[in-house]
This record gives structure tokens, C-alpha cells and sequence, in this order.
């Protein structure tokens, strides 16, 4: 079977540190499928994983000494809220860690190319780095760090470039031979691995890594 991302990515930082690691996601069946790799990879006692919004948890205050978001903290309904959510799971002295794309001017998210990679991969909007460190500062993190990481993942931007043009000679084929279409959803997804290139091209975007530490 195989692992998603982020569940793999829980089970690397378990058996690395052998710490305790919980994973949330709003899928009933991710969930099932992360515990039964588990199982298989003998990590069930420092890994499990639950149904919820990442936004609004029914984890009790301080529960945790870090939480980290890879690539996921985009699709929250409201990114404030997320920050706010964090800071409230987290035990004083614990970090918040997370990775993702972020404008580079928050006025770019109307930006044509940047629209047609959101919109394609069902993200309503990106922040930018002063928006959410200042969203950090507000909630009540220190020690607030942001580092433009974009150089170090510019070649997964590309590789997702080139499988924008693989994947379009294989809907020609499928139209060719009569098979069953795509659906609107599908097409604006693989059009999306193309503008993603384009906006980071132009600037429009950038990959952050944004660090802060709950000093109270």
C-alpha cells in the first residue's frame, strides 16, 4: 500500500527522534491507512493518528511541544486561525514549524497564474511571509524566524512543471482513444503543476520556512 506523504513523514521524525508523533487529517480513510501501515512498520506505539480540522482540534491546551505543518497549512479556511490553534496546543517553550508556499506580495493571490494554480489545487488563498509572522507575533510567538527555502525546492517546482506536459499527452491520449474523460476537477489539477512553475518564475510566490517558540 502506499504511504502518503505527511503519514511517512510522521513515521520518519517517530523512528528518527523516538518521540510520540500525532497526525491529523480530515479523511476517515487516510486515518485508516496510516494506522494500518503503522502496525506493518512497528511504529504503533509512537504514532496515531485522528479525524479533525488542524483549526480546531479537540486537543487540550498545551498537549504538545511542537506542531508542524508541511505543505498543508495552505488549505486552512483561514490561516490566522490555524496560528491561534497552534499556539494554544502548544506547552510554553514549544515551536511551531511550518513549510509551505507563500506569496511573495499578498496582493499576488489575484494574480492570473497564481489564481490557476490556487484554484487548481483547491487552495483558497496563499499568505504571505509579513502576514503570517505578524499573525505569529499577535497570537503571542517569539523567536520568529523566515527563511525563502525556495532555491533548495525550486527542482520539485520543475519536476511538477514537466509532469504538467506528460500528463496533457496522456488526456490526448485518453480523448484519442475514447476513454473515459477527465473531469473539469482533474484537468484544472494537472494545469495547476504548470502555473506553480510559472508564478515562482515570476516571483509571484516563494517556499517558506517559518519557525516561532510560545514564550508564555
Amino acid at each position: 500500500m502506499r504511504v502518503a506523504g505527511w503519514v511517512a513523514a510522521v513515521f520518519f521524525i517517530a523512528s528518527l527522534l523516538g518521540c510520540k508523533v500525532t497526525g491529523i487529517t480530515l479523511s476517515e480513510r487516510q486515518v485508516q491507512q496510516a494506522n494500518e501501515n503503522a502496525r506493518r512498520k512497528g511504529v504503533e506505539d509512537l504514532v496515531n493518528f485522528s479525524v479533525m480540522n488542524f483549526s480546531a482540534t479537540d486537543f487540550a491546551d498545551a498537549s504538545f511541544d511542537v506542531v508542524w505543518g508541511c505543505e498543508s497549512i495552505c488549505y486552512a479556511e483561514d490561516k490566522e486561525q490555524f496560528i491561534k490553534e497552534a499556539f494554544r496546543l502548544l506547552r510554553p517553550g514549544g515551536r511551531l514549524v511550518v513549510a509551505d508556499g507563500l506569496v511573495t506580495d499578498f496582493e499576488n493571490n489575484e494574480n492570473p497564474d497564481i489564481r490557476q494554480w490556487l484554484d487548481g489545487w483547491q487552495v483558497n488563498y496563499l499568505e504571505s511571509p509579513e502576514r503570517f509572522q505578524s499573525f505569529m507575533l499577535q497570537a503571542g510567538f517569539g523567536n520568529i524566524n523566515f527563511r525563502n527555502i525556495s532555491r533548495e525546492t525550486a527542482h520539485s517546482s520543475r519536476r511538477l512543471y514537466r509532469i504538467y506536459y506528460l500528463a496533457s499527452l496522456y488526456l490526448l491520449w485518453k480523448k484519442v482513444n475514447f476513454s473515459k474523460p477527465v473531469t473539469a476537477i482533474q484537468k484544472k489539477n494537472i494545469k495547476a503543476c504548470k502555473y506553480q512553475f510559472k508564478g515562482m518564475q515570476k516571483g509571484l510566490w516563494q517556499y517558506g520556512l517559518i519557525t516561532g517558540t510560545k514564550l508564555r
